[in-house]
């Protein structure tokens, strides 16, 4: 009558530089694990012990070096042995983590966990909407519940669609079958939102196909492009009670997937970064927002990458500007002791500056992980950090001492904006910039990944006949 608990997440980027370590990773163990993960009122009204292991959360990075994978999976695989007798395993995967050596780090952990549980343990599984998902999944899980929202906002309903489903299992006796259907598409992720059409109509659609019987979930994964790995494309994965349906349901929502390969766009304005910054400076709206999708630390990016400061640099700037987040850890450090209103030159680039602020920059459990340091050149004010962070809502900028609404324009490293920074956007512009996390697919220089994939070829493809 027990079930496992567990959370293991890093989303890879293989065009990134730094590889998670140890003490990126957001971590908790035993109970404590439940201070983010919300399943166990719901297994222990069904009558089950919840049994934790740890949650380990780091922020988008480079591939996971082997001994930092293993010394979380060996912990989550020691509660498995110590628990081998488990009904259920309930694991919050990112869905594309990728390992050095080891491919799929969400796959080899299962492999190891289905060689020490009992052949009729039911195991589900939390994935993120832009999970990279292995066609040997269903070999090893049963359930998989995906987040239905882009950007992310249904993070809680997903773990608690896939918790239900587990105890549903658990009490029917029921092995559902997991069925993956791979749909050959890489798109631009931030052209691909579940608000606008016509992925709305596709999600809505998984919702109610979720409500026949015998269905326990219906997924659309959209994929994560900056991984060059065999797994990596879209796909959707369906779990029912017998496989033909499964079968039949992931095919058919895969074709109408397909169907919509040539059109998705961005929503937005979206440049060249030298026709971005003169947009913004020539824009009449209270606050506009540039994206440096190039350099977008929320999809594993360093945020060190200045270009889009120095265009700033380079002009005449007649109103407030932030340029929020740029990574420089020598930079924070060299000039720390440095009271704010001290006037300092910055050799990288040549300039004088005033020390503004000193502050804190917030980690992707929204703790604190470090410093910041904020400099003023006229009307343009520069936030360094000595580790990377997501400038994703206002409690960044609180933190770094520096005041969002006193800006007319802010260039934050990310690519859609998040949802808690749009109510103070007033215009948001998308800048097609370079780096790790650059959005033009034939910039990324994949080897790995399963070809034809479009858009790089275009061909004809039918689920059913694949």
């Amino acid at each position: 009558m027990k079930i496992i608990c567990a959370s293991f997440q890093c989303e890879s980027n293989s065009g990134a530089k730094l590889h998670p370590q140890k003490y990126d990773f957001e971590y908790a163990k035993g109970e404590d694990i439940f201070q983010k993960l919300v399943v166990k009122e719901i297994f222990e009204k069904a009558g089950y012990t919840a049994v934790p292991s740890v949650y380990a959360v780091a922020l988008p990075s480079a591939t996971v070096e082997q001994d930092v994978y293993f010394y979380y999976a060996n912990q989550i695989l020691d509660t498995v042995r110590q628990n081998s007798d488990a009904a259920g395993v309930y694991i919050f995967f990112h869905g594309s983590m990728e390992v050095d050596g080891i491919g799929s780090g969400e796959l080899y952990l299962l492999k190891e966990i289905r060689k020490i549980v009992s052949k009729d343990c039911v195991i589900s599984l939390t994935m993120d909407a832009h999970a990279n998902i292995t066609d040997e999944l269903g070999t090893y899980a049963n359930i998989v519940s995906g987040f239905k929202t882009v950007p992310h906002t249904d993070q809680v309903q997903a773990q608690i669609r896939a918790a239900e489903g587990l105890v549903r299992a658990l009490k029917t006796g029921e092995k559902p079958c997991l069925y993956v259907q791979r749909v050959p598409f890489l798109l631009k992720n931030d052209t691909v939102l579940t608000g606008e059409e016509p992925l709305k109509s596709i999600i809505e659609e998984t919702l109610e196909l979720e409500k026949l019987d015998g269905v326990y979930a219906v997924n659309a994964f959209l994929g994560h492009c900056w991984i060059d790995a065999p797994n990596t494309s879209a796909s959707t994965v369906v779990c029912a009670r017998d496989c033909e349906t499964a079968k039949k349901i992931a095919k058919e929502v895969a074709n109408k997937l397909w169907a919509t390969r040539g059109v998705y766009k961005f929503k937005i304005e979206a440049d060249e970064p030298e026709v971005c910054v003169d947009l913004a400076l020539a824009g009449q709206e209270n606050r506009i927002f540039i994206t440096d999708s190039g350099d977008n630390t929320t999809a594993g990016a360093e945020g060190e990458r200045t270009e889009m400061l120095r265009l700033f640099l380079s002009k005449d700037l007649q109103k407030p500007v932030c340029v929020a987040g740029i990574t420089n850890q020598e930079l924070v450090e060299k000039f720390w002791e440095c009271a704010d209103g001290t006037k300092v030159h910055l050799d990288e680039f040549g300039v004088d500056a005033v020390v503004k602020a000193h502050g804190n920059i917030l980690g992707w459990g929204k703790e604190l992980i470090g410093r910041s340091l904020t400099f003023c050149v006229g009307n343009l004010d520069i936030v360094f950090t000595e580790k990377r962070s997501a400038f994703i809502e206002k409690r960044n900028f609180d933190e770094a001492n520096v005041d969002l609404l006193g800006y007319r324009v802010v260039v934050v490293k990310l690519g859609y904006l998040f949802t808690e920074l749009k109510p103070f956007a007033d215009r948001e512009i998308f800048a097609l910039s370079q780096g790790a996390s650059c959005v033009e697919l034939k910039k990324l220089n994949l080897q790995r990944i399963v070809r034809p994939m479009y858009p790089l070829e275009d061909f004809q493809w039918d689920a059913f006949e694949n």
